[in-house]
């Protein structure tokens, strides 16, 4: 009779440590979940880090090159020097058809 009880005991003791390997707090699937959001977090960081290069680097060029500066105000902002011409050329699907 003692036997069973043992045996009983240490069959439920079994049974809610596998519970709290596999379902509890700390558990595989848990710290597979969480390996998977670093792994994201880690490559969001790699991107960000890359673009905030890109930005210094951009920063640089503009406050030592004046080329820099009118190649931004040109792309971004539509700036034309005095005595140039401002030709927009629009992909084919996008020309209007004049009667």
């Amino acid at each position: 009779m003692t036997g069973r009880i043992v045996v009983t005991a240490l069959a439920i003791l079994l049974g809610l440590s596998q519970y709290q390997l596999w379902f509890g707090t700390g558990s595989i699937s848990e710290l597979q979940r969480l390996t998977d959001e670093l792994n994201r977090q880690a490559a969001e960081n790699a991107r960000l880090a890359s673009r905030n290069d890109e930005l210094m680097q951009e920063i640089s060029a503009l406050k030592t090159d004046p080329q820099a500066i009118e190649e931004l105000l040109r792309s971004r902002f539509g700036y034309v020097k005095e005595g140039e011409t401002f030709v927009r050329l629009l992909p084919q699907g996008e020309r209007s058809v004049e009667p």
